[in-house]
């Protein structure tokens, strides 16, 4: 009997490590394709000298329907449903970019085929995330934990990177090769998803030991998960601007939809730096000094962009924003990972989510008005005054929630 238990968990662990390479493989072509119809859409609308106040309202549809999707994907995940959503998410991936070849960008169509994009994204992630560390206990494993969530930050950002660069080279050539392009990776990765999705069906549902303590830690990376969450809503402001409404000011500077390409690559580069080094030091664990230092780099970053006058001042203000971007992504998977119970996690993904898309909904509408009314740069001053007031806000949540546990904590 211990045998055939022993062979049991070994083919389960098998299993897993099985399934976790496909997930890595679906956030790659899921973002590589979501990001070239992001910047074929926005760039061709840019050239076209659309609004800002349409390109805002076209970003924050894009977020919006991913928040609401990433809330509905962790709610349905508790509930058993974790497998039709993923491949719920991915399907509407490709019928959004098919769409968005067939329907003239001038037809009322275009924006809710454009947004379904989003819907995908928003479906996709909170289950592929709380697959990740399924059964596995983040506080007695933390680097096997951490080493999860450091090569699926660094897929989805391949994806992302990859996708833009594909983005601006293929552009010349007209957005029918672009989008063409997307579409491919869209199906491909539907195929994967429909694997992995199989793959998870065979792995037995992590059932909690009632006996069992919580770790002594769970507590305060509760608290800080919620942190997170607030402080997502700040850096993802400035984040969707960058997005959604940078081309606007990419255009105005005469800057070619290739080097375009290569800043957004760059941007990033610098996310994915970020988070190498996150996973490789452990210093930010539970620091929340380390955490607002990172915020008051991103807003300066804000403000050097507003400044920019070419391409290389761009690249600098930039580099300071995306350390931001790293830096909340990366805690805030790393405490919502370690503040949630292992069948919690996909509802702590998906809120996790939903307050990065809200962030950028708001930050890009917001920023789209202000950039029509007044002036195409105020955005990020706008943007980097929120991170400010939400830094305060932080400050007086951590006395409150985390202050009073970190007192109260036994030596470990």
């Amino acid at each position: 009997m211990p045998k055939l238990e022993a062979t049991t968990e070994l083919s389960t662990a098998r299993t897993r490590t099985r399934l976790r390479g496909l997930l890595y493989l679906v956030c790659v072509f899921t973002d590589f394709t979501h990001f070239i119809l992001v910047f074929t859409v926005t760039r061709r609308l840019a050239e076209a000298h659309a609004e800002p106040w349409f390109l805002g309202v076209m970003g924050a549809g894009l977020s919006f329907a991913a928040a609401v999707a990433s809330l509905a994907a962790g709610w349905l995940g508790t509930r058993g449903h974790a497998r039709a959503v993923f491949i719920w998410g991915a399907a509407a991936i490709v019928v959004s970019v098919a769409a968005c070849l067939a329907v003239d960008a001038d037809s009322a169509w275009f924006l809710p085929c454009y947004w379904l994009s989003g819907i995908g994204l928003g479906l996709t992630y909170p289950p592929l995330i709380g697959w990740l560390n399924q059964g596995d206990d983040p506080h007695g494993n933390r680097a096997g934990v951490s080493r999860r969530l450091i090569i699926f930050c660094v897929a989805w950002n391949a994806g992302m990177m990859s996708g833009q660069l594909t983005g601006g080279s293929l552009y010349r050539q007209g957005t029918v090769w672009a989008l063409g392009v997307a579409l491919a990776g869209g199906l491909i990765n539907l195929a994967v998803v429909f694997v992995g999705a199989t793959r998870a069906a065979r792995i037995p549902a992590v059932v909690p030991d009632a006996a069992s303590q919580p770790h002594a830690l769970a507590a305060i990376a509760s608290a800080y998960k919620r942190l997170g969450w607030i402080a997502n809503l700040g850096g993802v402001f400035g984040a969707s601007l960058v997005i959604h409404l940078l081309p606007d000011v990419i255009a105005s500077l005469d800057i070619p939809a290739a080097a375009h390409g290569r800043l957004l690559a760059g941007w990033r580069g610098v996310v994915i730096a970020t988070y190498l080094l996150m996973h490789c030091l452990g210093f930010w664990h539970y620091r929340m000094s380390v955490s607002l230092a990172s915020q008051v780099l991103g807003a300066v970053g804000l403000v050097v962009i507003a400044r920019a006058d070419s391409a290389a001042i761009l690249l600098v203000g930039l580099a300071l924003q995306g350390q931001l971007v790293g830096f909340n992504y990366f805690s805030g998977l790393y405490y919502s990972t370690a503040g949630s119970s292992d069948e919690g996690r996909t509802l702590a993904a998906g809120i996790h989510e939903a307050t990065l898309a809200t962030g950028m909904a708001v930050g890009t509408i917001v920023g789209g008005v202000f950039g029509s009314l007044i002036n195409h740069r105020l955005p990020y001053l706008l943007a980097a005054g929120v991170i400010v007031i939400l830094i305060i806000a932080q400050s007086i949540a951590w006395r409150r929630w985390v202050r009073p546990l970190e007192f109260r904590r036994a030596p470990i």
